[in-house]
C-alpha cells in the first residue's frame, strides 16, 4: 500500500525534484536561442530537442532514486495512469512560446499519490524562480512563502486564458469577464499563469485543454498558497486517469468564474 500521506514528509522527494528542476532549466536555456530541432507531433503541437532531453533526464534521475514509482511525461513515460505514486512531468510547459523566443515557458514536476497531487516543483529559468510546495506544508518561491491575491473579478483582477490565438477567438466568456471589470491575459504557458496566481499577480486561469502533466505540480503550489484548482465544472481533478480542462483561481473568484465560463458555453 502507498505510504500514509499524513505522516510522510516528502522531504527527500522535494530535494531531488528541486535538483532535477534546476538541471532542466539549464537545458532550456541552452537551446533557447539556438536550433531547437522543432518537430510537429501527431496532435499538431510542437516538440523540441530540449523537451526530449529534459524528459529523458527526468526519467533517468527518478528511476535511479525512486525505482518503484511511475513516471508520466508529456514526451515519454514509464507508467500508465492509475493509483500509487506517479510523477507527472512537463519538460517544457509552453513549448510554443519557447520556439518563438518568448520566455514564458517553465519546467514542471509533480508527485501524485493515489490520484491526489502531494508535491509540486516548477522552475522559471529566465527569472531563476523555483516554485515548490508540499501538501499541508505551504508553497514557496526561492524560499519566500507564496500567497494568492484576495482581489475579485470586478476589482480589475487579471484572468489568464489559453495561449492559442485560434482558440481565443472561440472563447465566449472573455466578453462577460471584461464587462465585469476583469483584465484578460493570453500568453503561452499554463505553469507561468499558475505561478502568477500563486504570487498574487493574477486571480484566475481557464484552460479547456489542460492536461494532468500541465497542472499536477502547480495544483499543489496554488492550493498551498490559498488558491483552488478544479475541473471546468468545479469537480475534483482525479490524476489516476486522464482529464481535460481546468480552472485555477485565488479561491475567492472560483465559484463565480465557473459560473461565467459554463454560462457562456
Amino acid at each position: 500500500m502507498t505510504k500514509n500521506t499524513k505522516e510522510y514528509s516528502y522531504s527527500k522527494e522535494l530535494r531531488i525534484a528541486k535538483k532535477i528542476a534546476r538541471r532542466a532549466g539549464k537545458i532550456m536555456l541552452k537551446y533557447f536561442d539556438i536550433d531547437q530541432e522543432v518537430e510537429l507531433k501527431a496532435d499538431k503541437s510542437v516538440v523540441t530537442i530540449a523537451d526530449k532531453r529534459i524528459n529523458d533526464m527526468v526519467i533517468g534521475a527518478l528511476v535511479k532514486k525512486f525505482p518503484e514509482d511511475g513516471i508520466i511525461g508529456e514526451e515519454k513515460s514509464t507508467s500508465e495512469y492509475g493509483l500509487g505514486r506517479k510523477w507527472f512531468c512537463d519538460p517544457i510547459d509552453g513549448t510554443a512560446g519557447y520556439t518563438y523566443g518568448v520566455p514564458t515557458s517553465a519546467f514542471s514536476l509533480g508527485l501524485v499519490v493515489d490520484g491526489k497531487p502531494m508535491l509540486g516543483v516548477t522552475y522559471d529559468p529566465y527569472l531563476k524562480r523555483l516554485y515548490y510546495g508540499i501538501r499541508g506544508k505551504g508553497s514557496f518561491c526561492n524560499g519566500k512563502k507564496l500567497r494568492v491575491s484576495d482581489a475579485g473579478i470586478s476589482e480589475g483582477g487579471c484572468v489568464g486564458v489559453t495561449g492559442g490565438t485560434k482558440a481565443v477567438q472561440k472563447l465566449t466568456y472573455i466578453t462577460p469577464l471584461r464587462e465585469l471589470g476583469a483584465r484578460v491575459a493570453c500568453f503561452s504557458g499554463a505553469v507561468s499563469k499558475c505561478n502568477l496566481i500563486s504570487r498574487g499577480r493574477m486571480i484566475g486561469y481557464v484552460e479547456a485543454g489542460l492536461n494532468a502533466h500541465d497542472v499536477a505540480a502547480s495544483h499543489v503550489i496554488v492550493e498551498e498558497a490559498g488558491g483552488m484548482v478544479t475541473g471546468m465544472n468545479g469537480e475534483t481533478l482525479d490524476y489516476s486517469k486522464p482529464f481535460k480542462g481546468g480552472i485555477v483561481t485565488n479561491g475567492k473568484i472560483h465559484a463565480q468564474l465557473i459560473e461565467i465560463v459554463n454560462r457562456s458555453n
